[in-house]
C-alpha cells in the first residue's frame, strides 16, 4: 500500500479513546480526558479527510487510467479497510471497490470483476448491517445484486476460470445471497432456506470439489449451516412448517458437533453464539424445556469475565441477556416470571458495567451490534431499571459525545419551553391533559420535564448508528449519509416500545421535520399532527441550537457559530421553525442569557456523564 493509505488506517484504528475503561477517576481529569479525546477525534478527522482528497479521491475519479500498481494499492487497501477487529470503514471501502468494478467492467478483466462484485457485496452488507435488528433495509437490493451477478458465473464461466481465488468469490457469493434474506416472514425465510440449501447441495458435489481441491470446501458448508440456525427467529414466529424446524436443528447439530470436535482435538473452546443456537433449536422442536433453556442462556451471560473484551465476551455479556429477556415472555408460570424478572435485572447491571470497561475501538461493530439487539429485547419490569436509564447509561459508555449533546439539547429544550409558557401559554394547550390555559400554567414542571427529555433523547436513533458515526477518520460519504437521515425513524421505534421512553417518541421522529411540513425527514410524519407538536418545535429549535457547542460536534453536525444558529431559526420562522419559537428568539437579552447559560450547562453535562459512568461501574 501508499504512505497515504497506511497512514489512513493508522487513522482508522488508532482513534482516540474517551477513557474507555476501569475507573473514571476524578471529575476534573475525566473531562479533560473526554476532551483531549474530542479534539484528537476533530484532529483525525481533518487529516483523514485531507488524505482522502488529495490522494484518493482524484485517483477514484479517474480510476481508467491508473497503472496497474496503483490498481493493486487499491484492492490491498480496501480489503484492509474491512479487516481487524477494531474500526471498520466499509464505507469507504464500497467507494473504493466500486471504481475498482467499474475499472474491471471496462477493461474487460473477467476474474477481477468477480472479485470486486463480491468486495463490493460486503461492504454494502457490512454497512446496511447497522440498521438492525430493524426490518429497514436501504442497500438490499443493491447487496443482492451484486452477490447474484457474482454468483451467476457459476452457470455461465466456471469452467473457463483457472484461478482457485476466483472460484472461491463465487461459491462465497452464492452462499451470501442468503444473507440478503432476513427471513423476517415465511417468504423471504423460505427463499433463504432455498438458497442456503441449494449452495449446501453444490458445495457438497464431489465433482464441484474435485475441480477445485485447494478450496476450503468444509469451512464453505460449515459457514452455510451456521448461516442456517440465523433462522431461529423464523422459528420463533409460529409460522414456520416441519421442514424448516428439520433443516435448522440439523445445521444447529452440525455447528455443535463440529464445535466439540475443535474442542476435544484441538482444545478451541465452545463459542457461545453456537452453543445458543443448538439449545435454542432444540427449544423449538420440544426437545429442550424453556426453563431449561433460560437457565443455559444465563449460565452463558456469566461464562466470560469483566476483563475478557472477545468477540465470545461480547456475545456473553450483550447478546445473551438479550435473549433472556426475549425468550422469558413466554413464561406463564408466575413464580418464574418473577425469578426471571429478577435475574434479568442482574444481567442488565453486570451489561451496563461491562459496556463501561469495553476499550471505544475494541470489536466496535460487535458490541454495537449485540447493544442494538439487546435495546430492542429490552422488557421493563416494576423494580428494574428503566429503560430511559438503560439508554443513558449505553450513550455513557459508548458515546460520550452523543451524551454530552443530548443532555444540552434537553437543557436549551427547557429553556424554551419556559419561556413559551411564560409568553405564549396557548401554543401549548395540545399537550395531553391541557384543555385550557390555566392548564399549561398549572402543569408547567410536567411540561418543561418533558421538554428537557425530548431533548435527551431526540437522537436516540444515533444509537443505532453508533458504529458508523464515531468513525473518527474522515467526513461523511452518501451511503452515510443516507443512513443517517433514518436515524429519527430508528430512534422512535427504539423509544416507542417502553413505557418511560414512549411519550417521547414523537420528538426523536420529529425533530428534523419542517413545521410546515415541506421539508425535512423523514417525509412521512408531520409535526402538526402529534400531540406534543409545541415540544416537538421547541426541540427542532434547541436541536439547532446545539450545534454551537463545540462539545457536540460530530463528523457530520459541525460548529457553527451562535450568532448563525439565531438566524437559521429566525429565518426559517414560519416554513422550518414555529413561528412562536422564532419568536421567543427575537430579544437580545434572552440571546445573551442563553450564551450565558451554555457553559454552565456544559460542565453540568460533563459532571452527569462522570456521575453516569461511575455509577454504571458499581452496578
Amino acid at each position: 500500500m501508499k504512505p497515504y493509505q497506511e497512514e489512513y488506517l493508522e487513522l482508522l484504528h488508532g482513534a482516540a479513546e474517551a477513557k474507555p475503561q476501569a475507573d473514571p477517576g476524578d471529575q476534573e481529569a475525566f473531562t479533560a480526558a473526554i476532551r483531549a479525546a474530542n479534539q484528537a477525534s476533530e484532529q483525525s478527522v481533518r487529516r483523514g479527510t485531507q488524505l482522502l482528497r488529495e490522494h484518493l479521491f482524484p485517483v477514484l475519479d479517474n480510476i481508467l487510467t491508473a497503472p496497474p500498481e496503483e490498481i493493486a494499492s487499491l484492492q490491498a487497501f480496501a480489503d484492509a479497510l474491512m479487516a481487524g477487529s477494531k474500526q471498520t470503514d466499509p464505507a469507504l471501502s464500497y467507494e473504493t471497490h466500486r471504481a475498482l468494478m467499474n475499472y474491471a467492467r471496462r477493461k474487460g478483466d473477467r476474474d477481477m470483476l468477480i472479485r470486486e462484485l463480491y468486495s463490493l457485496g460486503m461492504a454494502l452488507y457490512r454497512l446496511e448491517s447497522n440498521l438492525q435488528p430493524l426490518p429497514i433495509r436501504l442497500f438490499q437490493a443493491r447487496t443482492r445484486m451484486y452477490f447474484a451477478e457474482c454468483a451467476s458465473y457459476y452457470e455461465t464461466a466456471y469452467d473457463s476460470i483457472t484461478d482457485p481465488e476466483i472460484r472461491g468469490y463465487i461459491h462465497r457469493s452464492m452462499g451470501n445471497l442468503a444473507l440478503t434474506y432476513d427471513g423476517s416472514d415465511t417468504e423471504t425465510a423460505e427463499t433463504k432456506l432455498a438458497l442456503i440449501d441449494r449452495s449446501i447441495r453444490i458445495l457438497s458435489d464431489p465433482d464441484v470439489q474435485a475441480k477445485t481441491p485447494s478450496l476450503p470446501w468444509d469451512l464453505y458448508i460449515y459457514k452455510s449451516h451456521q448461516e442456517r440456525t440465523t433462522l431461529l427467529s423464523y422459528l420463533r414466529s409460529g409460522q414456520a412448517g416441519p421442514d424448516a424446524f428439520a433443516q435448522v436443528l440439523e445445521s444447529a447439530q452440525i455447528v455443535q458437533n463440529r464445535q466439540l470436535k475443535a474442542m476435544r482435538e484441538r482444545g478451541v473452546p465452545l463459542e457461545p453464539r453456537w452453543q445458543y443456537s443448538y439449545n435454542a433449536a432444540k427449544y423449538h422442536c420440544g426437545a429442550m424445556l424453556l426453563q431449561e433453556f433460560l437457565e443455559h442462556l444465563y449460565a452463558l451471560s456469566t461464562m466470560c469475565p469483566d476483563t475478557d473484551f472477545s468477540n465470545n465476551s461480547v456475545f456473553c455479556h450483550i447478546s445473551a441477556p438479550a435473549l433472556y429477556s426475549r425468550y422469558s415472555l413466554d413464561l406463564t408460570d408466575p413464580r418464574q416470571k418473577q425469578h426471571a424478572v429478577q435475574t434479568l435485572s442482574l444481567m442488565t447491571r453486570r451489561m451496563c458495567a461491562w459496556i463501561n470497561r469495553v476499550p471505544q475501538q475494541m470489536n466496535n461493530d460487535q458490541v454495537m451490534f449485540y447493544l442494538r439487539q439487546f435495546l430492542y429485547a429490552y422488557e421493563e419490569h416494576p423494580g428494574n431499571m428503566s429503560f430511559y436509564d438503560l439508554i443513558q447509561y449505553v450513550l455513557a459508555a459508548r458515546q460520550p459525545a452523543l451524551y454530552i449533546r443530548g443532555y444540552l439539547t434537553g437543557q436549551l429544550a427547557r429553556q424554551l419551553a419556559d419561556w413559551a409558557i411564560e409568553d405564549c401559554p396557548e401554543q401549548l394547550l395540545s399537550f395531553p391533559g391541557c384543555g385550557k390555559v390555566e392548564d399549561v400554567i398549572w402543569r408547567r414542571g410536567e411540561i418543561l420535564e418533558h421538554a428537557e427529555k425530548s431533548g435527551y433523547l431526540c437522537d436516540t436513533g444515533i444509537l443505532q448508528f453508533l458504529a458508523m458515526e464515531s468513525l473518527s477518520s474522515r467526513g461523511m460519504l452518501e451511503e452515510e449519509e443516507a443512513l443517517l437521515q433514518l436515524h429519527p425513524v430508528c430512534g422512535s421505534h427504539l423509544l416507542a416500545h417502553c413505557p418511560s421512553t414512549a411519550p417521547y417518541a414523537d420528538a426523536a421522529r420529529g425533530h428534523h421535520c419542517w413545521y410546515n411540513g415541506q421539508g425535512g425527514y423523514p417525509l412521512d410524519f408531520r409535526v402538526k399532527d402529534s400531540p406534543y407538536r409545541a415540544i416537538l418545535s421547541i426541540v427542532a429549535a434547541a436541536d439547532t441550537l446545539v450545534d454551537v457547542a463545540e462539545e457536540a460536534a460530530s463528523r457530520y453536525r459541525p460548529v457553527i457559530s451562535f450568532r448563525e444558529a439565531v438566524d437559521t431559526i429566525l429565518q426559517g420562522e414560519g416554513t422550518r421553525y414555529a413561528p412562536f419559537v422564532s419568536a421567543l428568539l427575537k430579544t437580545e437579552a434572552r440571546q445573551a442569557e442563553l450564551r450565558e447559560d451554555l457553559p454552565t450547562w456544559t460542565q453540568d453535562a460533563y459532571a452527569s456523564l462522570y456521575r453516569r459512568r461511575a455509577a454504571a461501574l458499581a452496578l
